[in-house]
């Protein structure tokens, strides 16, 4: 856009904003935002009184011993049992038992005292005890010298014990357990669970790579991407504009590359459309790390968020995209956290029955890491991610989560989390009130109201343009 370009709209858009029309027209909208979000407000707060809040939070701590120092790797819920999994350093031992690597737990609650524990069960006629399960178990240990524990998970009925056996987290041996409905009934299958182990795609969209047709060549070239943003990283800088303008360099973005040399075919963009959202991935010449760009096609505004590199995923009804360490909503608005891990990927996303919460679960292999990001859809926002070793979660919505410690302990501790994160099957036994609310139903009351507050921020945030 050229200097003369951008005087032009600067005056249109101030007459814009002093014109009395524009002036009662807008109050007007404010006003009917106002009301509305008063009436949504009234709305919600009927809709907690008849179904109650959704809060997560810490409801005890509780502390697990083993029998040998050993380092904390994970934890599951099996059925109303808690399976740990742990690494110990065989020392004089001549074999490593299965009962060095596994122990079983029942949590418990005092409903007088509201007091946890987890109380230590045998494995005696446990899942673990099948003769099949032991000799895969002894033949793993006695071929492998190196093997150890790495994750723990439940997921489409099975239960799933992945163990390296290399130097690579690749070299991988994974036994596998079939789950009955109820959780009551596991059956050992076999050590052949590799690709049930396996983290689902890292982003739940397709990322699009631009060729030679989308170079717009000019005395300043770009790359056009679905007429909408146009990109280069040519004359020492990357660019971003918002017109497809090769009279002038100039744009709304632009940061500094490494070689001012490279012509527009040297850089390698990618872009993804997630709503109103526009996705840039992009490797400059001869650099080694991609860059990760948000256009907003709303507020015309952009955003370097190197995170979303790592794996990113939807936010539910369009409302944005969620990465490690933030989200990014389609209105322009957005959070990141000082405190990010490097590595984790998407692993699952578990909806509440309630319809308001989703939990995103990210996952960082190397390390065994897990992080618990809480999204509330009404509100539109996230609460602290949660980062942990292990975390099991059980049909009521009880979390177990653990740190583990850098050296070999006895002594593990854990903290209890309530959250609303209930299984389908503990909810429908909850009885439905044949109030007004009861027959509409939680979620879908839920999704009206998100939409309503939507619109209030919508309302609240658009800026004054031209446009």
């Amino acid at each position: 856009m050229s200097e003369q370009q951008t005087e032009q709209n600067n005056i249109v858009d101030q007459a814009v904003a002093e014109g009395g029309a524009y002036e009662v027209i807008r109050k007007r909208l404010l006003d009917q935002g106002q009301t509305l979000e008063k009436q949504t407000q009234i709305l919600n707060e009927a809709r907690l009184a008849e179904f109650g809040s959704s809060e997560m939070a810490v409801a005890a701590r509780v502390r697990v011993r083993t029998e040998n120092n050993c380092i904390a790797r994970d934890i599951v819920q099996v059925g109303d049992l808690l399976l740990f999994g742990y690494n110990v350093h065989i020392g004089l031992k001549k074999e490593i038992r299965i009962e060095d690597v596994f122990s079983l737990f029942r949590l418990t609650k005092d409903k007088e005292e509201s007091q946890y524990e987890m109380e230590q069960q045998s494995l005696d006629n446990s899942f673990l005890t099948g003769s099949s399960f032991q000799n895969d178990f002894a033949e793993l240990y006695r071929y492998y010298k190196n093997t150890r524990l790495v994750e723990l998970t439940a997921k489409n009925g099975k239960l799933l014990a992945g163990f390296q056996i290399g130097e690579r987290l690749e070299d991988i041996r994974v036994f596998r357990w079939s789950i009955s409905a109820d959780g009551q009934h596991v059956d050992y299958i076999d050590n052949r669970g590799e690709r049930d182990i396996q983290l689902p795609p890292a982003f739940d969209f397709e990322w699009q790579e631009t060729t030679r047709d989308d170079a717009v060549n000019g005395r300043h070239p770009h790359v056009n991407i679905l007429d909408t943003v146009f990109v280069e990283t040519i004359n020492g800088d990357l660019t971003v504009k918002v017109e497809d303008n090769t009279d002038d360099g100039l744009g709304i973005y632009r940061e500094q590359v490494e070689d001012q040399t490279q012509s527009l075919d040297d850089a390698t963009i990618a872009y993804a459309k997630v709503g109103n959202l526009i996705l840039l991935k992009i490797l400059p010449y001869r650099e080694q790390h991609w860059r990760y760009l948000i256009f907003n096609s709303v507020t015309q505004a952009v955003l370097r968020q190197d995170a979303v590199g790592e794996s990113c995923v939807q936010l539910p009804e369009d409302q944005g995209i969620i990465f490690p360490g933030g989200y990014y909503l389609q209105t322009g608005e957005y959070k990141t956290y000082d405190t990010v891990v490097e590595g984790l990927k998407f692993r699952r996303r578990i909806n509440s029955p309630n319809g308001e919460d989703i939990l995103y679960v990210f996952y960082q292999a190397k390390q065994g890491i897990v992080g618990l990001f809480a999204y509330n859809i009404i509100e539109q926002s996230l609460q602290n991610p949660i980062y942990g070793h292990g975390h099991a979660l059980s049909g009521d919505g009880t979390v177990v989560i653990f740190s583990a410690e850098n050296e070999p302990t006895r002594i593990h501790p854990m903290q209890i989390w309530q959250t609303p994160y209930q299984s389908q099957e503990f909810a429908s036994k909850i009885p439905v009130n044949q109030s007004f609310f009861g027959r509409i139903g939680n979620a879908e009351l839920v999704r009206g109201i998100a939409d309503l507050y939507s619109i209030g921020r919508l309302i609240d945030e658009q800026a004054v343009s031209a446009s």
